[in-house]
């Protein structure tokens, strides 16, 4: 993974089914440049927060989905790639081995062996880490929302707005 732009862009290199993906960071980098503003919330500049919040979570949003639909393939890269190791590799390592060495540790070490299957795992997991990070970041952005609406409700119940 790499940034690009001075951190605005991620970009996962594509790997077999799963192409580059760029993921767009400004809404969030944006947001969170903004989110001193939360701990002195005055009128004037709510609807520009919020507005600023609520775009953070939609791209947050979008590259969450990005993520699954990559992961979706990840996870067919792995089984094709497992696949192919049954299907293939074994009965050629087994040709001179008696019956009772093809079991399921013999197939594991096989496939660890394998530096296809390794590196789709890892790709995999790349995606699970990204995809744990925009659902985290969303619901940071659902949480500072939630905080500048109360901030604003207090305000107003005040008499202050």
């Amino acid at each position: 993974m790499t940034n690009e732009d001075k951190g605005t862009t991620l970009v996962v290199p594509s790997f077999r089914l799963c192409g580059e993906l760029h993921l767009s960071r400004v809404a969030f980098e944006n947001a969170m440049s903004r989110m001193h503003e939360t701990q002195n919330l005055v009128p004037a500049n709510y609807s520009s927060l919020e507005y600023v919040i609520q775009e953070s979570w939609r791209e947050c949003r979008n590259n969450a989905i990005k993520v699954g639909s990559e992961l979706r393939k990840a996870d067919q890269n792995i089984e094709e790639i497992k696949a192919d190791i049954i299907l293939d590799e074994i009965p050629e390592l087994l040709k001179d081995k008696p019956k009772s060495a093809n079991n399921a540790d013999f197939r594991k070490a096989v496939m660890a062996r394998s530096t296809d299957y390794a590196d789709s795992l890892e790709h995999s997991g790349k995606l699970i880490a990204l995809l744990a990070h925009f659902e985290s970041n969303m619901k940071t952005m659902e949480n500072t929302s939630r905080f500048v609406k109360k901030q604003m409700d207090y305000i107003i119940r005040q008499g202050r707005g």
